[in-house]
């Protein structure tokens, strides 16, 4: 018997590792490298197998096909056959030819069914056992369940399904997109993984197969649904997992089944990879680098792999410089988003450590992001409904690592668990600044006066026609609060809660702000201080543009008194619009010239004095909507001032009580850099507050 060691092996080496024009475009992809002499077999034509000779330890031979229960492996240019189970299959770089290519299928499969690696994978979204069995049993019988409005599809049958035309969208533009990502994939994986019913595999290599042959890779852009730049990312994530569990179970026979789903995940990571399709400062460009991570890290033998590691790693680390301020701050303008991009980066993080790589330093600051919605929590354990974010109270299970933050922890139990914050003022970035009377220190903790404002344009992602907004909150209700996101839709409610009109802010005449890249960083927080009892915060905005600077201070003196003094400087004279939004069941019982007073029906009051300063105007009471959740409609009252002039100003005091009191006196009076404003409490309180113009609109360099 023959042993066919490094002579005989020359001329595979050279396949293994050359290219020439005119041969073969890339070296064969599959080899094997055996630990110990090992049997080759010769097919002699009656079907029997005859020992010829053996492969020898250490030495790499390229395996060229498979034969029932034998690999084919080509030694010293003859084609040889091994038993499969003695031998390990292997590849090098797979290119987009190997893996397009019908002859190498059945290799594919064999080397991507056998193939070990650590794979704890990354899920984008984790169900429990009660939750993936029930909706995955819903897939499989025809009724897929979506998280979006209207929250079904039926699909009577998986293998002539349209999905594009059999897709009821209804008014939410978010259900198309959960759908495309593969929402009922992740529950039927993840149903699998609980019980390893393979039924709930078996339908899902249908429903990859559907999606497959409606969509493909290389004609991407053809199908905007399909290859939406999130929705992508998502669906990479879900195959991958679904791949990680149907290659181990025994409904892994089909060839041509594995060769598919590889060419799908190459050419998925073409696509994320494509600068493109790539998007820039946004957390979709975040998923996109997390997606092409993932690729790189299961398929490392795909060509590209290494590339797409490394560029996914530098564009995780370009966004995250961009995205994630110094303190930690999500900068999308939406703290609901602080919470939801905190929880893919936490598992993200979760599954590179797992996993044992190393990707962008800078996802060690994902660790801190928690701290800041310590302070973005209201005293009624909900967020501000800032940008994209809604107004449900908030849980224990926001995040999955609540427990480590012990401050959030006391924040979201409304004090019944965790460690008492101290901070009671607090500037988070550039794009919001906090004011809070208390944290249950001496009155229940759901009874605290809280205003916040926010500002900041860093791009597009969430943001709202909302600069210098105010959020203000007390004696357990929404005093003045804004609109809220409606929800991802075509409906005009979504255009409504979007537009300047929606917001607690000014704006001149009908005209939206300028939200364009020209105008990047023209707005922000700049100072958030508390002296004497007395709790003060500025910002600027440019975002009205034709040279108008809008700079707003607010003030709360601790004792249910707040103000806000907006100066807008202009060069042309136009008319000016100052909106307030107020709480569902704020009542108006009391108006006269500048001065209203509204009250619930618990008895709570606010009053509101537009105080006079600069030119004239208007106050009337007009009506509005608010949507704490999705698709939620709630009327309300705002209270709309308007002047006109070559800029102008509006100081407003507010006055909040559960008892009764209210202003008896108040004026303004104008210096150089600021307001100074005198008033008087009818249970003989008075205070004097100076308001800064904070005119020059500049940002410290050093936030």
């Amino acid at each position: 018997m023959n042993t066919y060691g490094k002579g005989a092996l020359l001329s595979t080496v050279l396949l293994l590792t050359t290219t020439s024009a005119g041969a073969e475009e890339v070296a064969r992809p599959f080899f094997t490298e055996v630990s110990k002499e090992t049997t080759v077999y010769r097919l002699l034509p009656d079907k029997t197998m005859k020992p010829i000779g053996k492969l020898i330890p250490n030495e790499q031979y390229t395996v060229v096909g498979v034969s029932g229960g034998y690999y084919q492996v080509e030694v010293n240019g003859r084609r040889t056959y091994v038993k499969k189970q003695e031998i390990p299959l292997k590849a090098q770089l797979l290119t987009k030819a190997v893996v397009s290519d019908g002859q190498y299928e059945r290799l594919l499969h064999n080397y991507t069914a056998r193939v070990e690696r650590r794979e704890v994978p990354y899920y984008y979204g984790f169900l429990t056992k009660s939750q993936a069995v029930s909706q995955a049993d819903s897939a499989i019988n025809g009724v897929w369940r979506i998280g979006a409005t209207p929250g079904k599809q039926i699909v009577e049958d998986i293998h002539t399904f349209d999905w594009e035309r059999d897709i009821t969208v209804g008014d939410s533009t978010s259900f198309m997109f959960q759908v495309q990502y593969w929402m009922v994939l992740n529950q039927l994986t993840m149903a699998y993984h609980y019980t390893k019913d393979t039924s709930y595999l078996a339908y899902g290599k249908a429903f990859v197969d559907s999606w497959v042959k409606q969509y493909p890779t290389d004609a991407y852009r053809r199908y905007p649904n399909a290859y939406h730049q999130q929705g992508t990312a998502i669906r990479t994530f879900h195959l991958i997992n679904f791949w990680n569990q149907y290659k181990k179970s025994p409904l892994n026979n089909d060839a041509a089944f594995s060769a598919r789903v590889l060419r799908t995940i190459e050419g998925h990571g073409e696509i994320l990879a494509d600068a493109k399709f790539y998007r820039e400062r946004h957390n979709h460009g975040i998923f996109q680098d997390m997606a092409l991570t993932d690729i790189a890290q299961t398929f490392p033998e795909l060509e590209q792999s290494f590339f797409w590691n490394e560029l996914a790693t530098t564009r995780l680390t370009t966004q995250l410089d961009h995205s994630l301020s110094p303190d930690n701050v999500h900068l999308e303008h939406s703290p609901g988003y602080q919470v939801y991009t905190y929880e893919m980066l936490y598992r993200f993080n979760r599954w590179i450590e797992a996993n044992g790589f190393v990707t962008s330093p800078r996802l060690e600051a994902v660790k801190r992001m928690p701290e800041t919605l310590v302070h973005l929590m209201k005293p009624n354990r909900t967020l501000p409904l800032f940008g994209d974010t809604t107004g449900e109270p908030r849980t224990t299970s926001m995040i999955s690592t609540l427990r480590d933050y012990p401050e959030l922890l006391y924040a979201v139990t409304g004090g019944a668990e965790g460690v008492r914050p101290t901070e009671r003022v607090k500037q988070l970035d550039t794009q919001y600044a906090v004011l809070r009377e208390h944290w249950g220190e001496y009155e229940p903790l759901a009874d605290a006066v809280s205003l916040m404002m926010t500002a900041g344009f860093h791009n597009t992602a969430h943001k709202h026609q909302d600069d210098l907004s105010i959020d203000l909150y007390g004696y357990g209700r929404d005093f003045i609060v804004e609109t809220g996101r409606y929800g991802y839709t075509n409906r005009p409610e979504r255009d409504t809660a979007v537009r300047v009109e929606a917001h607690n802010t000014v704006n001149m005449g009908s005209r939206q702000l300028t939200l364009h890249s020209s105008t990047i960083g023209k707005s922000g927080i700049t100072s958030v201080e508390e002296v004497d009892g007395l709790q003060r915060a500025s910002g600027f905005s440019d975002l009205m543009g034709q040279g108008i600077h809008h700079t707003r201070s607010i003030a709360h003196d601790l004792d249910g008194t707040v103000l806000v003094a907006d100066t807008i400087q202009s060069d042309a004279r136009v008319p000016f619009t100052q909106r307030f939004h107020l709480g569902v069941g704020l009542e108006p019982v009391e108006e006269r010239e500048g001065e209203m007073l509204f009250r619930d029906a618990e008895g709570r009051t606010l009053q509101m004095i537009q105080l006079p300063i600069a030119s004239t105007g208007t106050v009337r009471i007009e009506p509005s909507f608010v949507a704490y959740r999705d698709f939620e409609w709630k009327p309300r009252h705002q209270v709309v001032s308007t002047k006109t002039g070559k800029g102008t100003s509006f100081v407003t005091l507010f006055h909040l009580s559960k008892t009764g009191t209210r202003v008896t006196f108040s004026n303004v009076m104008e210096t150089e850099t600021a307001y100074v404003v005198n008033y008087s409490l009818s249970n003989g309180q008075s205070r004097t507050v100076e308001m800064p113009k904070g005119v020059n609109g500049e940002l410290d360099e050093t936030l």
